[in-house]
């Protein structure tokens, strides 16, 4: 899926922005605060529902509105189609959301039609930060490539949430428990069968990527259930009875779930620099794009904010170089436009600059 055209009202500093894009790379300069990285985040707002920068709306609306709007005409390369797609969202939390005029009611909806990979100054934590930031990053493969995981995400999430707060209750009714566990039971397994399978496709696409990137060493992913593998999680669920009790939740699954990643057998976190992180935040990135396009037939959306930073120019050249292979769309940001410099003139490139809020063709 490409974005043909973008219109973008009350983001931020971006009043009202229209562009056409770019079919391959599409190329954003300009000094600090004006406007580049929102201009990703509302590519990201259209496919997600919500801003990767603030949970709080009322710091994205342009403060001189009530709401913001983004809207887009996608065209899918095969079979040759067009769609018109939009979002808004309001300062007070209202969302709305519409494709070919039918109206979406999750978020999920916007991610299947437009599949969007995000690199930014707070990709780090995919190395260096808690298991969330590791378990969204596996979810989002496999929700794009298994039918079945949104649905049963949110049954294990509606479920844990229900024996979380008899948990919490001062007296537990243990029917209640035994039903709400025996129900949780293979909610677990099947979770984590869908992620190591997921994981175990993963690892040969990553190897790929870390081929065509100098630097690196041989990359493996570990992945950790989130409960002792010499136990079922029924088993475990009994063990921590009075543990669960006392603390109001459940200690252990598919919630506590977490990916190891070893460069050369050590953990990425401890061993390399901060280009090097950054470097395989794009392979793992990268990775994905390649399983999805292998598996759903097209490619992602990739939003690289600040593109240079803690990459040199040799590696900048490397991860766009992979991009053009995957032939893939994306959207970069940099200060300098001598940054990019070297891509125009190719078929597909568009360069824009940005002057406080107001995008221009550069």
């Amino acid at each position: 899926m490409l974005l043909q055209s973008l219109k973008i009202a009350q983001v931020r500093n971006l009043e009202s922005v229209s562009i056409d894009c770019g079919a391959k790379a599409n190329f954003i300069y300009g000094t600090n605060g004006s406007g580049k990285t929102s201009l990703l985040e509302s590519i990201f707002i259209l496919g997600r529902g919500r801003s990767f920068r603030h949970r709080d709306l009322r710091l994205v609306v342009n403060r001189a509105s009530e709401e913001l709007v983004v809207s887009a005409k996608l065209f899918h390369p095969s079979p040759q189609t067009t769609r018109q797609m939009g979002v808004m969202r309001s300062a007070r939390g209202e969302f709305e959301a519409r494709i070919d005029g039918r109206a979406l009611y999750l978020a999920s909806d916007l991610a299947r039609e437009l599949p969007i990979q995000l690199v930014d100054a707070q990709s780090f934590s995919l190395l260096e930060g808690g298991p969330l930031q590791r378990r969204q990053f596996l979810d989002w493969g496999v929700f794009h490539v298994e039918q079945n995981f949104s649905g049963l995400w949110r049954r294990f999430q509606k479920t844990l949430k229900q024996r979380n707060q008899l948990l919490r209750h001062g007296r537990i009714d243990e029917q209640q428990l035994r039903a709400w566990t025996a129900e949780l039971i293979p909610l677990n397994q099947q979770i984590t069968q869908y992620r190591e399978q997921y994981l175990q496709q993963l690892q040969k696409y990553l190897a790929d990527v870390v081929g065509h990137l100098d630097g690196l060493g041989a990359v493996t992913l570990e992945y950790s259930q989130g409960w002792s593998e010499a136990k079922t999680i029924g088993e475990v669920f009994e063990a921590d009875r009075e543990r669960d009790i006392a603390t109001g939740t459940t200690s252990h699954g598919a919630q506590r779930a977490d990916i190891k990643v070893f460069v050369e057998g050590t953990l990425a976190a401890d061993c390399l620099s901060r280009g090097q992180s950054k470097l395989l935040v794009y392979a793992l990135k990268l990775a994905q794009a390649c399983h999805f396009k292998a598996t759903c037939g097209q490619g992602c959306v990739f939003l690289l904010d600040d593109l240079p930073a803690e990459l040199d120019s040799e590696n900048r050249r490397d991860v766009l170089a992979y991009l053009n292979r995957l032939d893939c769309q994306y959207f970069a940001t940099g200060v300098d436009k001598r940054d990019f410099d070297k891509m125009l003139g190719e078929a597909g490139v568009k360069m824009f600059h940005m002057e406080q809020g107001v995008v221009s063709n550069g």
